[in-house]
């Protein structure tokens, strides 16, 4: 199964998914300094053009290569690039996981919540898929908000689950489903 980037983009009041430029290098740039992201993600923990460019380039690599697709979540009102949001494809048939992560300043705002319901809306419909499901760190509170306000529902904890360097983790599993009816 491969997808294909949505066409138009998504989008409502406060975000625009779209496909990553070299023009969002000031995003990358930004997101590399929150601890947070390029541990558990392939953005730089050091950031330099060149890596930027790099990081873009991966994320254009997903639909090429059929991983899923990769967005840049930018704010309606500027196209400015706060953020990624990713839907890529499991070994299962019909399942992928959703990631996601906003830049520091730009969160508390919606941003995240309206990214993962939009791509997971369209991943479920238009994408043809089954079963759109995310992993979340048990304390990471803010993330599990987001689900749940996007409509993902808790389904368990998967013990020592997610592996990040010099640690293990466990993952709260949380999913949407395709409406069978």
């Amino acid at each position: 199964m491969a997808l294909a980037y949505p066409d138009p983009d998504l989008a409502d009041g406060l975000v625009r998914l779209r496909r990553w430029r070299e023009d969002d290098l000031g995003c990358v740039r930004e997101a590399a300094t929150d601890p947070g992201i390029p541990e558990g993600t392939t953005v730089p923990a050091t950031f330099t053009h060149a890596a930027g460019l790099a990081f873009v380039h991966r994320q254009w690599g997903r639909a090429e290569h059929d991983e899923g697709i990769s967005l840049a979540v930018a704010e309606r009102a500027s196209d400015a690039a706060r953020g990624l949001v990713t839907v890529l494809l499991r070994p299962q048939a019909g399942v992928a996981g959703i990631g996601y992560w906003i830049v520091p300043r730009a969160r508390r705002r919606g941003l995240a919540t309206s990214a993962v319901r939009l791509l997971s809306t369209w991943a479920l419909a238009d994408g043809g898929l089954a079963r759109v499901e995310a992993w979340a760190e048990p304390a990471n509170a803010a993330s599990l908000a987001v689900l749940e306000r996007a409509g993902f529902e808790r389904e368990g904890v998967l013990r020592s689950f997610l592996s990040f360097p010099g640690r293990r983790a466990d993952a709260v599993v949380l999913a949407r489903v395709r409406d069978p009816g």
